[in-house]
């Protein structure tokens, strides 16, 4: 039985990420089964707003988008690092298709207030998305989306759990750059959602790690069977997986005794 991946490649973790996940991924589709990848770049759009002089502005972890952020999206998002993941998955005989949310309007979004030219994902061209993996592509998606006034920079995370949910995933996977997350000094092995909106809360859990929490958490109530973080750098780290309700998620990515 044919089973559907959705990934989130953190930008954070691409320039050392370990090449055993092309290898899994090569061997997942092997297998017939489908895959669609959303990447970030968030450091390298940093590094482009640092050399034109652009101050990066946050607001609880996510990019406020002017209009040179905007612009500086397309050319190191849509383009830079596009480019380099397609070609990258490409050695490993793995037949990537580089699109964004613009490309066919496929992924529609509108504005959020206060985040300037940042949207929120409104709707998805499932068709599209659908017949490239049905025809053995692997979709690698930037989060420009379509807007009714133009294009919108959308937060990697949330773009990727839309994704994930419209097309109904039997798996979600945040790959970034931390081995889980950390409460009270630890790494935890295993969380539900009350241990997560209290660490949040607390300020344990903060930062841009707040949108990768939030981001499993929406995928499971969407309907994904299972959503975990795992590191990039070493893909021998399974995570670990809870069940809660009808869904299992992971929310770190621990070796433990059970593997």
């Amino acid at each position: 039985m044919t089973k559907r991946k959705v990934i989130k490649l953190g930008g954070s973790v691409w320039d050392v990420m370990t090449p055993s996940y092309f290898e899994e991924w090569r061997v997942w589709m092997e297998e017939g089964n489908e895959l669609l990848i959303v990447h970030g770049g968030g450091p390298k759009l940093s590094a482009y707003c640092t050399s034109q002089q652009i101050e990066p502005l946050f607001l609880d972890g996510r990019r406020v988008t002017t209009d040179e952020v905007l612009i500086g999206a397309w050319r190191v998002l849509a383009g830079e690092m596009q480019t380099d993941v397609v070609s990258t998955l490409a050695r490993y005989d793995i037949d990537a298709f580089g699109l964004s949310g613009i490309d066919g309007s496929t992924i529609f979004g509108q504005p959020l207030n206060g985040l300037g030219k940042v949207g929120e994902v409104v709707s998805i061209r499932n068709d599209v998305f659908e017949r490239l993996m049905d025809s053995g592509h692997v979709p690698v998606v930037t989060s420009v989306i379509a807007g009714m006034d133009g294009p919108l920079n959308c937060n990697g995370d949330d773009c990727a759990v839309a994704l994930a949910v419209s097309l109904q995933a039997d798996e979600f996977e945040l790959l970034t750059d931390v081995n889980g997350i950390r409460i009270q000094g630890e790494f935890q092995t295993m969380l539900n959602e009350r241990d997560i909106r209290e660490a949040i809360a607390s300020g344990e859990i903060d930062g841009g790690m707040v949108p990768k929490v939030e981001a499993l958490l929406k995928a499971v109530a969407g309907g994904v069977k299972s959503a975990r973080i795992r590191d990039g750098r070493d893909a021998t780290l399974a995570g670990t997986r809870l069940w809660e309700g009808n869904y299992e998620f992971a929310v770190t990515d621990i070796r433990t005794t059970n593997d």
